[in-house]
């Protein structure tokens, strides 16, 4: 197992968030839309298997691979990075035009200095969502590689997300 180079969008994500093969009024309970609710990027180990194509139930934090065991957490004791991780903060759902919608976010970080060991990633997970019609509470909505082993001793550690935002949707 390894976290590997690729990044991508859970395709359960824009499934359930439409309520793909439900009715109209069952969408994940608690969701209120990207921009409402709070999304978290939570570090993680290399012990995970990123798999764009999991079943729903496998996509929230601390379900399939992303267990909380997995995660990465700030270790010289003040935890200010947790390992459900941070808020995303400045969070952004744009029209690009030629039906491009972007989400982006400021780049995450911690206003305080932390020790992180071995973050060859991050799951980017709506911590609103308490359950869904798969019964995923904190449901996946993308993974993001950092291309190998990440750390900092006493320092800052960040998150720095593409020019082009933490995903683009083209319909």
């Amino acid at each position: 197992m390894a976290f590997g180079s690729s990044s991508a969008m859970f395709t359960e994500w824009p499934r359930s968030v439409m309520g793909h093969g439900q009715t109209a009024a069952v969408l994940p309970a608690g969701y209120a839309g990207l921009g409402a609710d709070t999304i978290k990027a939570a570090l993680f180990n290399n012990s995970v298997t990123p798999d764009k194509d999991a079943a729903l139930t496998s996509t929230g934090y601390n379900s399939g691979t992303w267990t909380s065991g997995n995660a990465v957490n700030d270790s010289d004791g003040s935890d200010d990075w947790p390992a459900a991780g941070i808020a995303l903060s400045s969070k952004v759902l744009s029209d690009q035009g030629s039906g491009v919608f972007r989400f982006d976010a400021a780049d995450t970080t911690h206003s305080n200095t932390v020790t992180i060991t071995n973050a060859f990633g991050c799951l980017v997970y709506d911590d609103t969502i308490t359950a869904g019609t798969g019964g995923c509470a904190d449901q996946g909505i993308s993974y993001h590689s950092f291309g190998g082993a990440q750390s900092v001793t006493t320092g800052t550690f960040t998150v720095v997300w593409h020019a082009n935002g933490l995903f683009q949707v083209s319909v």
